[in-house]
């Protein structure tokens, strides 16, 4: 374990690359704690696809979505299938398109609970990120817009008991600080509270 510094996405990138292929790496955290710019960047390093759990979840669940990953994502995956899949969801409610993923050796999974209990035995590398939850509720209030203020705290009242109970970040390899005050470039590092490496 590692107390908080600054870490290269490049870095990061190399060690996940000695992991066991196929990789499925995970970013959780709470709404607005910058996970998705977090993944996003490192999808970039990785030159691998990235999956949002908000488009698994689309109108089908707040959080029972998770066997839905695992059939249509995970499975195909490991198996070294490209995927090109609809949500029903989608296609109920007329949204277009599909969640496509090329072959990959490495898959980036992203949001909330994307690290819960029962996705343990598909990820191999689990990362939290952290920030504190009225600077989450402040940026997810300005992103969303005042109004959307009401289904913002409807999803809080649903969100905060679920992260209390299934502790997501005590399951990370690594914890990384969502809203950082350390001075770095955010294109290429990130700051690393946390930091637990079993190979």
């Amino acid at each position: 374990m590692s107390s908080s510094q600054i870490q290269s996405f490049e870095k990061l990138a190399q060690q996940i690359s000695t992991l066991e292929r196929p990789t499925i790496v995970a970013i959780d955290g709470r709404s607005a704690s910058g996970k998705t710019t977090f993944a996003e960047r490192l999808a970039l390093f990785l030159n691998a696809p990235l999956v949002h759990t908000d488009d698994v979840a689309w109108h089908h669940s707040f959080f029972d979505w998770w066997p839905l990953i695992i059939q249509h994502i995970l499975e195909p995956f490991e198996a070294g299938q490209p995927i090109d899949w609809t949500p029903e969801a989608w296609s109920a409610r007329g949204r277009t398109g599909s969640i496509l993923v090329p072959k990959s050796p490495v898959l980036l999974v992203e949001g909330v609970s994307a690290t819960r209990r029962e996705l343990t035995p598909w990820i191999d590398f689990p990362i939290w990120s952290e920030t504190d939850l009225q600077v989450a509720e402040k940026r997810g209030l300005e992103r969303d817009g005042p109004e959307n203020s009401d289904f913002w705290f409807e999803w809080q009242n649903s969100e905060r008991p679920f992260l209390e109970q299934d502790r997501p970040w005590e399951r990370a390899q690594l914890i990384v600080d969502g809203a950082p005050t350390l001075e770095h470039n955010p294109e290429t590092h990130f700051v690393r509270l946390k930091y637990f490496w079993t190979l």
